[in-house]
């Protein structure tokens, strides 16, 4: 499996920063006694998944060809992202500042939807990334429309758990963000699929 020099430095970068944080994780798992046995092994699953993910992404051709690069690139780091998030919100305890666990998830959550919800219109049909809805892989027109709506709506659904720890009203928050994120969508696609089936 052949592999260009930035897929190389990509997958050298996010390797070294899951490694970093299981070493990291391994220090404060014995420092305090075995008390983070779990965060020890997350971290293991996120490297051994980062090198996969990685190596996928380079190699399946329809991802190359269709997939925005840099929704792809955002999909190479999400392992070393996940493992740092992980870290952070397991061992926040052992920091010489308290994380409010709920704001920092929201506001992470939130970033990333509003930076994927961006890069929607660019992308093109495939089956790993974006909006995967079946009925849309043989439907360029509908899935064009379907990301260009989920791209507002992915938007919004960030900016809304970016909004959340003003209120901490979790009841408003989380329906919310499924209805903008999936629901909407969901549902747009659907209609667009039914139109289109009416018309053959």
């Amino acid at each position: 499996m052949k592999m260009n020099r930035n897929a190389r430095i990509t997958l050298i970068m996010t390797t070294a920063v899951c490694l970093a944080i299981l070493a990291t994780a391994a220090i404060i798992n014995t420092i305090h006694g075995n008390e983070n046995q779990a965060l020890v092994i997350q971290c293991i699953i996120f490297a051994v998944y980062n090198i996969a993910l990685n190596f996928a992404l380079n190699n399946i051709r329809i991802v190359k060809q269709n997939a925005a690069r840099k929704l792809v690139l955002i999909g190479k780091w999400s392992m070393p992202l996940a493992s740092v998030v992980c870290l952070i919100l397991q061992a926040d305890s052992f920091l010489p500042v308290q994380i409010n666990t709920e704001t920092f998830t929201c506001f992470f959550v939130g970033i990333i939807l509003i930076i994927v919800g961006n890069y929607f219109p660019k992308n093109h049909i495939n089956y790993f990334v974006g909006l995967k809805f079946p009925w849309l892989f043989k439907d360029e027109e509908g899935w064009y429309k379907t990301h260009k709506l989920g791209s507002y709506t992915w938007i919004i659904a960030g900016l809304v758990l970016l909004v959340h720890p003003l209120h901490h009203i979790t009841k408003v928050t989380t329906p919310l963000v499924i209805i903008l994120a999936v629901a909407v969508p969901l549902v747009y696609s659907l209609a667009l699929y039914i139109q289109r089936q009416k018309r053959v």
